[in-house]
């Protein structure tokens, strides 16, 4: 039917716009009783975040379905598993990829589009940017029969490719509006950051404007500097470090870290002090499932049959309640005493995902998460912390790092592993000519 694509920098309301642009649609083509306004984007993280914001009293309400791709992908396939099988496409569940492709082949077909579209007559896609191949295909397959709406920046394509695919086509087959204003902040050092970074200039780091680079020599130095701009920060809201590396894959951002949280800078002169700060890590969805699974006690063997009253008081031994009560429900309402192993484990992965999307909105003093977890979030002030081996090129590396710093809407610091004193006259601070 149609596409528009909202493109432009961090923090200049794509996602705001699109949501704008959904009110003003469904103002003059209402939602029938039984049809819902469709929310993809790939990754649970941010289908959590759009989760919230798109539900909110100032989002759309209870008129919308917030799912990732592959998610919407699975239903999809579920709900025409007859035709899946015709067309010789029945892919396990788990195999997203399998998934996602017997899904687009299944938009193909004219009546699956249009049964998609009394469903959801208008799809709304955020972090386009991040959508390849099938993916793209499954999109492809949805907008002819629906009203669509993307945000999109692809300089926020972490991949670190040039070209990316998703705001390809959706320039061929749609509109694009570009948002050039920036409205996340107007700290001069946070808007010169992130231009140079994007534009493979110099990075000028300037306390005083908002945006510091501090090189340190070792873990201790760094964490004794994130403990004085906690004890300074902390008035103004939330805190956030960010990594570009995962959690506990860097020894230096793990003994920063663990510094900050167990012990105390004291400054010689005045005798004050900063810290400790305990930092919370926060866990992916696959972490917290792995999590729940070792408390649980539950078998490697997938295929291994488990009574159900054993594992639900399992379940309610560790104050796991709501999986307590799904055993339950299959035990006295389907009859059953025996389920396998993998059955658990999948219903762990939804349950997690519900737990996470009530509490994504919840506000903490600091947070320590990576980069991709930071995606299309907010906080006051950030501290990003740069180990030395970055496998990455340098291409990716910026990606990441403006990621990071443009999370910031009052002040970020820059921590740089540099043992050498060489690191912030290489290309990723001094830039690199096109």
């Amino acid at each position: 039917m149609s596409l528009l694509l909202f493109e432009g920098e961090a923090g200049t309301g794509k996602t705001t716009r699109l949501l704008e642009d959904a009110r003003k649609y469904l103002a003059t083509n209402p939602l029938s009783e039984h049809q819902k306004v469709l929310a993809l984007t790939k990754f649970h993280g941010s289908r959590r975040r759009m989760e919230s914001k798109f539900s909110g009293k100032d989002g759309l309400g209870t008129s919308v379905d917030c799912l990732t791709l592959d998610g919407f992908a699975w239903n999809l396939v579920k709900r025409w598993r007859g035709l899946s099988r015709i067309m010789n496409a029945t892919p396990l569940k788990g195999d997203f990829q399998a998934i996602v492709a017997a899904a687009s082949d299944l938009l193909n077909k004219r009546a699956v589009g249009r049964w998609v579209s009394r469903s959801y007559p208008m799809v709304l896609v955020d972090e386009l940017q991040d959508c390849r191949d099938g993916e793209i295909k499954l999109l492809s397959g949805l907008e002819p029969h629906v009203c669509f709406i993307c945000a999109a920046d692809t300089f926020q394509d972490l991949s670190g490719s040039e070209d990316n695919q998703a705001a390809s086509w959706a320039y061929a087959v749609g509109r694009v509006i570009l948002l050039e204003q920036v409205h996340r902040t107007s700290v001069i050092g946070l808007l010169n950051a992130a231009h140079s970074l994007r534009n493979r200039t110099e990075v000028v780091s300037d306390r005083a404007t908002g945006f510091e680079v501090f090189p340190v020599q070792k873990a201790p130095q760094g964490g004794a500097i994130t403990c004085w701009r906690i004890r300074s920060w902390r008035r103004f809201g939330e805190i956030a470090i960010i990594s570009p590396t995962a959690r506990g894959t860097s020894p230096f951002t793990v003994k920063l870290t663990e510094w900050v949280s167990f012990k105390t800078s004291t400054a010689k002169k005045t005798g004050a002090t900063a810290g400790p700060y305990p930092i919370e890590w926060e866990n992916s969805d696959k972490d917290a499932c792995e999590e729940v699974i070792k408390e649980i006690g539950l078998p490697t063997d997938l295929q291994a049959q488990l009574l159900c009253k054993d594992i639900a008081d399992t379940a309610r031994q560790i104050g796991a309640a709501d999986i307590r009560d799904w055993l339950r429900k299959e035990q006295y309402v389907k009859g059953r005493s025996i389920i396998s192993c993998a059955e658990v484990i999948d219903q762990i992965g939804e349950i997690v995902r519900r737990r996470r999307t009530h509490r994504c909105g919840a506000e903490r003093s600091r947070i320590a998460l990576t980069v991709h977890q930071a995606k299309n979030r907010e906080f006051e002030s950030v501290i990003v912390l740069w180990p030395l081996r970055m496998q990455q090129d340098p291409e990716k590396q910026r990606r990441l790092l403006y990621n990071a710093v443009t999370r910031a809407r009052r002040q970020a610091l820059e921590i740089v592993e540099d043992p050498r004193k060489n690191r912030i006259v290489g290309t990723l601070f001094k830039g690199e000519s096109r």
